[in-house]
């Protein structure tokens, strides 16, 4: 079983997917369709394949929904799939013109896809809401992965989970990489993602803070798209997530503690922060990510997930759980905040 991207779990399957009136693909095929005409400037719009993606694209969407609900689906979208070539004309499908661009249409299916599930299979409690919004994304991570393979040239495609590190080995015939130069001291040691420690012992503060009945705030903060920025460049995906972490840095208060659980996922612990102030909190982080430099012209954007202490309960297994639920429903409805 391939590894999750980053060392996240791999989401499991979730029953009941693709629900009946979704099982063609067609509903949510239009959907992307109308998402990604909305996106165009008014004259690009004759540039979209209208007619392939409205031939294949119904096709893709099932695929997509099938692996959403069943394991083995899944393994067809990934490398050595019978389907990893549908998955990788994502971006063709969209008229995509480069890495960014498939990213993007990639992001808009997602989207799309969400939309037409929680529709269609409404009303959804919380539990399953996350899980949906988890599998989905972890899914089209293997779509957006394959697609990006497929702009960067043949032999490129790579699963969800495939995100060249240092020391990987590069393909036959690929030119050697430059030599690593020596990692810069202090703030700006971005080389490598992990040359800044940012693992600061949150967990203990929570339980600490929760301990004390006092107020505070948690906030799990996760860069999108990390695995497909970092198949199409893995060296300027770790600079990027550096870059990223810094920004968030910049906008803590000295007491807040600042976490990574790991690489793309940070853990704010905010003492004397309600639900409002961490919502404040939360959309000056997003902003702040949205004014870090783009990687290959895909600009870099978190989902940040909420919760508050007491109000959120006070044990710290129910606080990761809502925040990481809040999150995923941010992811999945395309916001940065939900």
């Amino acid at each position: 079983m391939p590894e999750a991207p980053f060392g996240a779990r791999r989401p499991h399957a979730v029953a009941d997917v693709p629900p009946a009136a979704l099982a063609d693909g067609q509903a949510p095929a239009k959907g992307w369709l109308l998402a990604l005409v909305a996106a165009r400037p008014l004259r690009d719009a004759p540039a979209l394949p209208v007619p392939d993606l409205a031939r294949d694209a119904p096709a893709l969407c099932t695929a997509v929904l099938r692996a959403v609900g069943a394991e083995a689906e899944l393994g067809r979208l990934e490398p050595g799939g019978d389907l990893v070539g549908l998955a990788a004309r994502a971006g063709e499908l969209a008229g995509a013109g480069g890495p960014a661009g498939a990213v993007a249409a990639v992001a808009a299916l997602r989207a799309a896809l969400w939309e037409a599930l929680t529709t269609t299979m409404a009303p959804l409690d919380a539990t399953t809401t996350a899980a949906l919004a988890e599998r989905l994304a972890f899914v089209c991570d293997a779509v957006a992965a394959a697609t990006l393979g497929a702009v960067a040239g043949p032999g490129a495609v790579a699963g969800p989970g495939a995100v060249a590190g240092p020391g990987a080995a590069a393909p036959p015939g690929a030119a050697a990489p430059p030599a690593e130069a020596a990692p810069a001291s202090g703030e700006d040691a971005v080389a490598s993602f992990r040359v800044r420690d940012a693992r600061g012992d949150w967990e203990g503060a929570v339980e600490r803070l929760a301990a004390g009945a006092r107020p505070f705030a948690l906030l799990a903060v996760e860069v999108d798209d990390a695995p497909r920025l970092a198949a199409a460049d893995a060296q300027g995906a770790a600079e990027a997530l550096a870059r990223v972490e810094r920004a968030v840095r910049d906008e803590l208060r000295p007491g807040d503690v600042l976490g990574r659980e790991e690489d793309g996922r940070l853990w704010i612990v905010a003492a004397d922060l309600g639900a409002t102030g961490a919502r404040a909190l939360a959309e000056r982080l997003a902003d702040a990510v949205a004014a870090v430099p783009s990687l290959r012209g895909a600009p870099l954007s978190v989902s940040i997930g909420l919760a508050a202490s007491p109000a959120g309960g006070a044990d710290r297994d129910e606080l990761t759980a809502r925040a990481d639920e809040s999150l995923y429903a941010a992811r999945a409805a395309g916001v940065p905040i939900a």
